[in-house]
């Protein structure tokens, strides 16, 4: 199979198993708004945000760094199996230092305390993905099997959820649903990777452990910046204003994220490729024919958001309709950040450009939200709009960066 070829597949799967995050929750997501009210949803989309935020720590770069790595030693099953064992006892190191995190956090502040089992049980469900390697078959470029997996696991988590919840206080069964989901994913995967033998079983040092989380540090960096215009507007939201309000950013958020995350199979898949084939052509193509297509869906969106929150929401909802339409330019931006990112940037060897983009956007950032805070002007419509302002921020680093290197190549 061409290289060409494979990239259409690894595309293809990708977007089968996007279309699964994005069909699902468009079954638990209306249900959910429902059923436990403004004010437990809040909860939920708080819970969230914070445990995107611990997933983001387990994480700690892994995807991009041992991708990499996976992709170059892809014939190499001893090879292999050294990258997963060694990323794996790394995040289980890095899991032991997140809970005594979330103990403190628990104890000590209110907005926690309040709900620790919920925050608790929420943590194990994020704990469980830390033994899933996805980089391995990102790297091998296998896509049909996370995507194969992600589909089953999202029907188990789904099937949970209305099969236990019913009303405002069943609210503790979404950590629940989501810690079967999870365990789901586990079993299959490793089923599949013991059936077809991807990697050698071996025995990995703590000496290999730690040079993998080396690996992973400048990518870490990376994407706890990008958290920075992303999910810690949630937390802060949320540890401002009531929960029964925060749902109604949270709602928002979740249809803004489900639209942007449409196009990042696009990204993620080109990645892998990029770095082995380098053909910049193809990034061109894909936003001439692809952001013409977000462009115009925002627009329709903009005019069809008081009917799309209604129809996905339900009643008492009204006031994210301002919320979702000031989120719409961060779809437009979505896709040519993504790929001006590490598809581009890797493949030119400017990592560390990208990595600085989202440092420097995270600043931009930071800066931006103290200056609402201490304006007053913090609220759920110039929060997104900041978030925004940082997006061009990374993009315009970026494009410029791309720009010097493509034409020093000339």
């Amino acid at each position: 199979m061409t290289a060409e070829k494979n990239l259409f597949k690894n595309t293809f799967f990708l977007y089968l198993m996007q279309i699964a995050n994005y069909v699902f929750p468009l079954l638990t997501f209306p249900y959910l708004t429902r059923v436990l009210g403004t004010e437990k949803y809040g909860i939920v989309v708080f819970a969230n945000a914070v445990m995107a935020y611990f997933m983001l720590f387990l994480e700690f770069g892994f995807i991009l760094s041992a991708t990499n790595l996976c992709s170059q030693y892809r014939d190499d099953k001893r090879k292999l199996g050294n990258i997963t064992f060694g990323v794996i006892n790394a995040k289980i190191m890095l899991a032991a230092f997140g809970v005594i995190v979330l103990i403190i956090c628990c104890k000590f502040v209110k907005t926690f305390s309040e709900q620790k089992t919920f925050f608790y049980l929420s943590y194990f469900g994020t704990v469980l993905n830390i033994f899933l390697p996805d980089y391995l078959f990102r790297g091998i470029e296998k896509m049909s099997i996370l995507t194969y997996r992600v589909i089953f696991s999202k029907f188990v988590y789904t099937a949970i959820i209305f099969a236990l919840i019913h009303k405002s206080d069943d609210y503790f069964f979404v950590p629940l649903a989501t810690i079967g989901g999870a365990t789901v994913s586990v079993l299959l995967t490793w089923g599949n990777i013991c059936k077809k033998k991807y990697i050698e079983f071996v025995k990995v040092s703590l000496k290999d452990s730690l040079y993998y989380l080396k690996q992973a540090a400048a990518f870490f960096i990376s994407r706890i910046a990008v958290s920075m215009y992303t999910t810690l507007n949630t937390v802060l939201l949320g540890l401002k204003f009531p929960n029964a309000e925060l749902a109604l950013y949270g709602t928002s958020n979740n249809i803004t994220n489900m639209c942007r995350s449409m196009l990042s199979p696009v990204s993620d898949s080109i990645y892998p490729y990029m770095v082995k084939n380098k053909n910049y052509r193809l990034v061109k193509k894909l936003i001439l024919i692809f952001e013409p297509v977000v462009i115009a869906g925002c627009i329709i969106l903009y005019f069809l958001a008081p009917i799309v929150i209604r129809i996905v929401c339900g009643e008492g909802y009204d006031g994210s309709i301002p919320v979702l339409r000031s989120m719409l330019p961060l779809i437009i931006i979505s896709l040519p950040t993504y790929l001006g990112g590490y598809p581009l940037l890797g493949a030119l060897g400017k990592i560390k450009i990208a990595n600085t983009s989202v440092i420097v956007g995270s600043i931009f950032h930071i800066i931006g939200l103290l200056c609402l805070y201490f304006t007053n002007m913090m609220n759920f419509i110039s929060v997104p709009l900041l978030t925004f302002a940082t997006e061009c921020v990374v993009f315009s680093i970026r494009c410029v960066a791309i720009v010097k290197e493509m034409r020093r190549s000339i």
